[in-house]
């Protein structure tokens, strides 16, 4: 099982945790570490309950040059582990004013689970 944030090359049948993002409008999607964008299979019986902010496990099913799709194979969640996938994309962008403190809250997170 590979978490997105570690792993950029990616094979058809790989699950993936994915961090589902907002998206244009009212769409939905998320990233890749090398920048491809990751759709999610409108098709799945899960998608309607994907919503920006929950994690979900789910299975490559296409890939493409600048985008692949996955179907989900769990429900999605909220809670921590969401939240912490979150701050690890942030604190890999070029804002070095938001990667501070998204490490800062992840240090806080890690302190309070121990």
């Amino acid at each position: 099982m590979y978490n997105v944030e570690s792993s950029p090359e990616v094979s058809l049948g790989d699950e993936l945790t994915v961090l589902v993002l907002k998206g244009k409008g009212e769409s939905i999607i998320s990233r890749m570490k090398d920048g491809r964008v990751i759709l999610f299979n409108r098709e799945n019986v899960l998608f309607n309950e994907l919503e920006p902010g929950m994690t979900v496990q789910s299975k490559v099913s296409f890939i493409a040059q600048n985008y692949i799709i996955v179907d989900p194979v769990s429900p999605p969640e909220r809670g921590v582990e969401a939240i912490k996938l979150g701050l690890q994309m942030v604190t890999e962008t070029e804002n070095w004013e938001n990667a501070v403190i998204a490490n800062a809250m992840l240090y806080i997170i890690d302190l309070l689970e121990e």
